[in-house]
Parts: C-alpha cells; structure tokens; sequence
C-alpha cells in the first residue's frame, strides 16, 4: 500500500479489523497510521442508500471507484443542509476560498460534472448534526473513546467535530496537520483518496524561511522550500468502503479521484492528549509573540488574560476549554454509565493526564493563578478529586 522504500513508513492493511487493544498498542499509542478494509463500515445506512454502481467505470484505470453518488436521493434527504463549498482553484491564506451554500445547490453542480474533473468540494459538514435522526453511520467500537466529541456533544452542545465530505474529481484538501493535531478517521463511501502523509518531526523540511508551509505538494518552489524533497512521505490510495486512520500531527494533503464521499471525524483522548497539549502551547506562545508589545502595559494576569482573548479567536478553544474537557470526561469515567467499551485501562489514562498537568504548570508557572481569578479551581480540584476516585 505505501509508496514508500522505507519498510518504517508502510501503513499496515488490515482486511479484517484489529481487536481495541491491537489498535491501541500498534496504532494509538505509537501514532502509527493504518487501513482498514470495507468490512468495517458494511453495514452502514450510507454505504447502502447513498451510492450506486459506477458504470462509468473503466477496467483498465489503475484507481477507479466501484461506487458513484446517488445524487438524487442525497438532494432528497439532505437538500436543506447549508455547508461551506472550498473553491479548489483559489487559495485563501492556507486553505482554499469557501463559499456558503445549501446541500441541494451544490449537489446539483456535483452531478452535473459526475465524476469529471471539478473545483468544488464541500468540506466540514455537521451532516448528523443537523439531521441527528438519521443514523447514516455509527462510530466504531475502535474510535468511540472519543473525547473531543463526548465534551462537545454533552456539554457544549453547539458544535462538534463529526463531518461529512463531498468532492468532485480531482478536488483536494491542502497540506496540514489536523485541527489540535487530534486523531482523525476517515471512512470513504465512494470514489478514491490519495492521501500523501508526512510522519512527525520533520515539519522544518516544508516550511521557507519565514516559517510558511507548503500549501500544494504538487506545486512546490524548490527555491522557497530548499529542503522539501528530503522530506520522507507516504503515499496510499483508499478505495471505496475503506477507513484510513490519521494518528496526531502526521501532515497530509489529500486528492479526489472520481466523485467521492466521506464520513470523518477527529477525536482525542489519552493517548494523544499530550500532542493536543502541544499544540495549545504553541498557538498559545504564538498569540503571546503577536501582542507582546502590550505587556509593559498591563498587570502579568491581565496580560494573561488578553492572550486567552485572542487564543479563542485564534484556535477555538482556550485553557478554559481543554481544562474543562479534560474535568468532564474524568467525571464520566468516574461515574461509569455509559462510558466507551473500547479505552485503554482508567488508571494508565489517569497517569496520562497527570503529565499533561505536570507539563502544563511547568510551562505556565501562573496556572493555579489563571484558574483562581477565573472561577476554575473548583473544576480543578474535582478534576483532580475524580483522578483519585477512579485510582483508588
């Protein structure tokens, strides 16, 4: 499956899926990526009414989809969804232009062009979010430890991270890593994906020396991005029905080939937790570096707190969220109904959470400060009450 010579970089197939604790220990926790064949999301609604046979299909072509959209039942059924359309022939900073516009709109260029070359792809949408009745899918039991998406779900309530993808041919998704360098799965129910992943660690190789990433893999300037070509990748392509496990911080840039659909969702929990950290720290520092000349002006703790402002702003989320993520998953566990089958053993992700504390205060030496002067001691102690519960 990998186009690469390097044996460490094979992603490891599996026709039948893995136990839970062959995937943690061979996936998970050593954030290695892998694909699991169509027998894993078989039984899903979408894999039956969303699709047809493609007989336009050619039997010499090397990568060619079996399946192709059924269009005029997913115009029927989702037509109302509004959702953001990447215009994939014009960029915008470090992604694509994206244009608002309801499901039944674009599904109807879609069919339009089916399976041609085509610049529209609609990303990012909260599909069972916005018809939470229709069950086109369930979670598998390998991904249900889920943390991101059990704090939002119960206790936000007004996002998630669970989305549905839509592209033509030869539409594609820029370079990055994903958001929070979370986990993510993505399960293709027609069309072909070529994914090209670049393992941890060698980030310096696609970046200039202003620190901008490479936004296209296939139009790099080798003046600008000098060491680029010593970057070591991976290259697969997922057909239709198969599930391809991203693990945290592995860059990726990914093309459509034929029209394609996906369900995917990014997710964490203990065993990358310490990479979301990470990734808080760091856009955290970056917002600090953007308004430092402010600092002289104002006291440490309000200067703290306009860095929190502009963190929210900036990547979503702030020290107040990832704390009381953490707090609410630990209550879960802690009162055991309902809880994910598939987790590793509580008082191992107990330690993990403790590093991450650990770390935390290490790099923020007024932490316990930030949490008193903004109402959050008291979900800290019971965070830390809850820990102790679940190890005693």
């Amino acid at each position: 499956m990998a186009g690469s010579t390097d044996d460490e970089l094979d992603i490891h197939y599996y026709e039948i899926p893995p136990t839970y604790d062959e995937f943690l220990k061979n996936h998970l926790i050593p954030n290695k990526p892998c694909i699991i064949g169509p027998s894993f999301t078989r039984s899903w609604k979408a894999n039956k009414e969303w699709i047809v046979t493609n007989d336009n299909s050619k039997e010499n072509l090397q990568h060619q989809s079996k399946y192709k959209p059924n269009y005029t039942h997913l115009r029927q059924q989702y037509g109302t969804a509004q959702g953001q359309v990447a215009r994939c022939n014009k960029r915008h900073f470090t992604d694509q232009e994206r244009t608002e516009m309801p499901f039944a709109d674009f599904c109807a260029k879609w069919q339009e062009d089916d399976g041609q070359p085509s610049l529209d792809y609609l990303k990012d949408l909260h599909l069972q979010k916005a018809f939470p009745d229709d069950r086109f899918y369930t979670v598998p039991d390998l991904f249900e430890d889920d943390w991101l998406n059990e704090y939002w779900l119960q206790q936000k309530g007004d996002d998630d991270y669970r989305f549905a993808y839509f592209g033509g041919h030869t539409t594609f998704t820029p370079l990055h890593a994903d958001v929070y360098r979370s986990y993510s799965w993505s399960s293709n129910i027609c069309g072909i994906k070529k994914w090209t992943l670049f393992p941890p660690g060698q980030e310096s190789l696609y970046q200039d020396k202003f620190n901008n990433a490479v936004y296209d893999i296939r139009d790099v300037d080798s003046t600008q991005f000098t060491k680029f070509d010593q970057a070591r990748k991976i290259e697969v392509y997922q057909k239709d029905g198969e599930t391809v496990f991203v693990p945290s911080n592995w860059f990726h840039q990914v093309e459509n080939i034929g029209a394609t659909i996906s369900i995917n969702h990014n997710w964490i929990n203990a065993s990358n937790l310490m990479f979301t950290y990470a990734s808080l720290r760091k856009d955290w520092n970056d917002c600090k570096h953007a308004i430092e000349d402010l600092q002289d002006t104002m006291s440490p703790m309000e200067f703290l707190q306009e860095c929190q402002k502009l963190l929210m702003v900036h990547s979503g989320w702030d020290w107040r969220i990832f704390l009381n993520m953490m707090a609410h998953v630990v209550a879960n566990r802690a009162k055991q109904p309902d809880v994910p089958v598939n987790q590793p053993d509580l008082a191992w992700q107990m330690d993990r959470i403790d590093e991450v504390l650990k770390q935390w205060k290490e790099d923020e030496h007024r932490l316990i400060e930030y949490f008193e002067s903004n109402d959050l001691m008291t979900v800290y102690t019971q965070l830390r009450s809850d820990m102790n519960s679940i190890r005693q």
